[in-house]
């Protein structure tokens, strides 16, 4: 893709993001002490709008062909990587009932981050710290039940 198509793609993007935190600020952001209905949308609209803020501001780097891919579309190097990742994503969710919410979490990202050229290092922080930091905010601060495994976690 150029730069330009990028461009407008993150304005686009950020059309949606600025219409989904107004939709999110028309509904209650907290019912009590629970989330409302304008919580996970807040949050989602803030998250895609950084995003294409991100991609609305990366300079274009190079030509404006991706590495890896010829003249006649895409590699199949890419299309490898997105069968990779369609299938970790299912069996993840697959896995979501017998090993736990959080578990499960932990090997999707393991897998995920190896995929996408992560080193095993950084695979297994990261598989440790976000469903760690997402089960302290939301298993435990905002008391949202997870699914949980047979053996309770």
């Amino acid at each position: 893709m150029t730069a330009r198509s990028n461009r407008l793609a993150g304005l686009i993007l950020l059309v949606f993001a600025i219409y989904t935190i107004a939709a999110a600020h028309a509904m209650s952001y907290m019912q009590g002490r629970t989330p409302g209905p304008g919580f996970a949308p807040f949050w989602i609209g803030v998250g895609l709008a950084i995003a294409s803020l991100a991609i609305v501001s990366r300079r274009a780097g190079g030509s404006g062909q991706s590495a890896g891919t010829g003249a006649g579309g895409t590699a199949p190097r890419r299309v490898s990587t997105l069968v990779a990742i369609a299938a970790v994503t299912v069996l993840g969710v697959a896995l979501i009932e017998p090993l736990g919410m959080i578990a499960a979490l932990a090997l999707l990202l393991l897998g995920l981050t190896r995929i996408l050229g992560g080193s095993w290092r950084t695979a297994g922080l990261t598989a440790i710290a976000l469903p760690l930091g997402l089960y302290v905010l939301f298993g435990r601060w905002l008391q949202v039940p997870l699914p949980r495994s047979p053996w309770g976690f």
